[in-house]
């Protein structure tokens, strides 16, 4: 199957770890995952005891959430990775109801507070979600009539691929942001799994999993098409169904075959 006019191995060459369909992949390693923490974190002591990728937290009287990656280290904290590349969201307010879905699914009934276990959600983007310059960025709480930091257990660190600080973390993201196999002795297990995925080893997982994604989003775009162009004989407006999510290109080609 072709992809716009390039075969699947093309696509796959092209691909970077920032990319959601490279990612997905990448984070089901163990090691990969263990690595970006300690990295980002500072902690080379981080040890990773599981990893859900795609995680589904299903909420019924409210909207459901599938986070990139959700796991867990020995010391029973838990850890959300999100990567977006498109700067089209809350990003804030994204992290916030992320945390929130992670709180209610890892809380049994009848808890004690105390007992809730710390989470840290990790919000990595290749812009700069806050527009001052630094490649990542520690939110904390604080008092603000004392300028103390008070912990509730919640962690927010949002990291960027844009700025170069020259630290090992954007050391990192230049290697995310890349299509090349990296090798850099900083990050053995990043690197590597990078590489087998990019070669012989598990590329031809890559190749399957980038021609099922082509096949799927095809199928989709066929589906939202027909959609738009009923509702375009119904005399909903443009303004109407970029709002409820449909992209502008396949609204113009809706309108292309009403003639």
């Amino acid at each position: 199957m072709k992809i716009k006019g390039r075969t699947v191995e093309e696509v796959v060459a092209d691909l970077r770890p920032i990319d959601d369909t490279f990612f997905n992949k990448l984070i089901e390693q163990r090691e990969f995952c263990q690595e970006l923490l300690q990295v980002i974190l500072r902690k080379n002591d981080l040890k990773v005891a599981k990893v859900t990728p795609q995680k589904n937290l299903r909420n019924i009287r409210a909207k459901s959430v599938v986070l990139d990656v959700l796991c867990t280290d020995t010391k029973n904290k838990y850890y959300n990775v999100e990567v977006q590349r498109a700067d089209n969201d809350n990003h804030q307010k994204r992290v916030r109801y992320n945390g929130s879905n992670i709180d209610t699914y890892i809380t049994e009934k009848g808890i004690d507070y105390k007992d809730l276990p710390d989470v840290c959600v990790i919000y990595i983007s290749e812009f700069d979600v806050f527009k001052k310059g630094k490649t990542i960025y520690r939110v904390r709480r604080i008092i603000e009539e004392t300028g103390d930091v008070v912990d509730n257990g919640f962690y927010e660190v949002y990291v960027n691929a844009k700025v170069d600080d020259k630290s090992d973390i954007a050391e990192l993201m230049k290697i995310l942001k890349s299509s090349e196999i990296p090798n850099n002795k900083k990050f053995p297990n990043i690197c590597r799994a990078i590489k087998n995925f990019k070669e012989e080893k598990r590329r031809d997982i890559m190749c399957k999993l980038v021609d099922d994604y082509a096949k799927e989003y095809a199928k989709e775009y066929a589906e939202n098409l027909i959609t738009v162009i009923l509702e375009l004989r119904k005399g909903i407006t443009e303004e109407e169904l970029i709002s409820r999510g449909y992209e502008k290109s396949t609204i113009d080609n809706a309108k292309i075959a009403l003639g």
